[in-house]
């Protein structure tokens, strides 16, 4: 008798474990990320008043419809020209379907001018469509 429950118990556990991956949710979007656009790209991470130190990597996370290679810019503010992350182009590694989470690491590195302020942006750029790049949420950068 006991082992009959001990089996159902068993399978039951094994039919839930498989059952809750369903193919229309976003990559991602288990570690709370909401990376869904319909046109464009759009920054699900860094979020409003996250912090950082200069030299910290920090993961960017990014949705996008648009099938090409990205520039990943720091900007000081919304208005700032940014200075380049990363010195090659970022390429996806999944879908552009404008529902699929991406990640990029990128340091903030003070040997490529990031410095200490009080606001950053991270700018995710395609290169082709520049247009239809997107800024993070402000977050702070501290020494």
């Amino acid at each position: 008798m006991k082992f009959s429950h001990a089996l159902i118990l068993a399978s039951s556990l094994a039919f839930f474990a498989c059952s809750g991956d369903d193919d229309d949710s976003p990559t991602g979007a288990k570690a709370g990320y909401d990376c869904t656009v319909s046109d464009g790209v759009k920054v699900a991470y860094p979020t409003v008043s996250e912090q950082f130190k200069i030299g910290q990597t920090i993961d960017v996370v990014f949705g996008t419809t648009i099938d090409d290679g990205y520039r990943i810019v720091f900007k000081k503010n919304a208005s700032d020209a940014g200075l380049d992350l990363l010195d090659e182009s970022f390429d996806l590694t999944g879908p552009a379907d404008g529902k699929t989470c991406h990640t990029v690491k990128v340091k903030l590195d003070a040997e490529k001018g990031v410095e200490p302020t009080l606001t950053g942006i991270i700018r995710v750029i395609p290169y082709n469509k520049q247009n239809k790049g997107n800024n993070s949420e402000l977050f702070v950068v501290k020494e």
